[in-house]
């Protein structure tokens, strides 16, 4: 064998590695979104799950459900029909679905912070802050953080998220906005000012 054989025998058996680590490369936002969107993946001997939204559905629900009686849930429930909509864009533009969801739960965090600690600015780590005072914060935070950090993805994603991911964000956000008014229903007031 010359050194052009072997020069070209090696070339040859790296080209298939080397070109999938430049595929890799080129698509990895593309990868990286397929992974996000991805429930999960059953391989020989095991199965992974990626469903990131799955572990805070039961717990906003157990929140909301606790938090007051079972009236104060429903009449909640029922004046939640801004979210109806956004069911309906879900399938047809699940993106926008995403970033107007978050914007209605923005606006229920901001609403619920003003009945908790009135006079106080508005402003994630504010908000936060003054949320603090529920009883039920410490597992409506997680999932909160979670919806923020997947709109954030969102937004600054080239693939956009299919139509069943956009709909089961919508019900979680919805889900939370139940919990978080029903739990502020339930938080007595302290008499500080602010009012309904």
């Amino acid at each position: 064998m010359t050194g052009l054989q072997f020069t070209a025998a090696i070339l040859n058996a790296l080209a298939w590695p080397a070109a999938v680590v430049v595929a890799v490369w080129l698509l990895r936002p593309e990868l990286a979104g397929a992974f996000h969107r991805m429930q999960s993946l059953e391989f020989p001997g095991g199965k992974a799950t990626f469903g990131t939204l799955l572990q805070y559905e039961d717990r906003i629900a157990a929140a909301a459900k606790d938090a007051g009686s079972p009236d104060d849930g429903a009449i909640v429930r029922r004046e939640e029909t801004e979210f109806s909509v956004l069911e309906a864009l879900a399938e047809a533009a699940p993106r926008q679905a995403i970033i107007d969801a978050w914007g209605l739960l923005e606006y229920q965090l901001n609403m619920a912070s003003d009945r908790v600690a009135p006079d106080q600015p508005h402003g994630w780590p504010q908000v936060a802050h003054n949320l603090e005072a529920l009883e039920k914060w410490p597992i409506l935070y997680p999932a909160v953080l979670e919806l923020r950090r997947l709109r954030d993805y969102t937004v600054r994603s080239n693939q956009p998220p299919s139509s069943a991911d956009a709909a089961r964000y919508v019900s979680v956000a919805q889900d939370l906005v139940t919990a978080l008014r029903t739990s502020v229903i339930s938080q007595p007031r302290d008499g500080s000012g602010g009012g309904e």
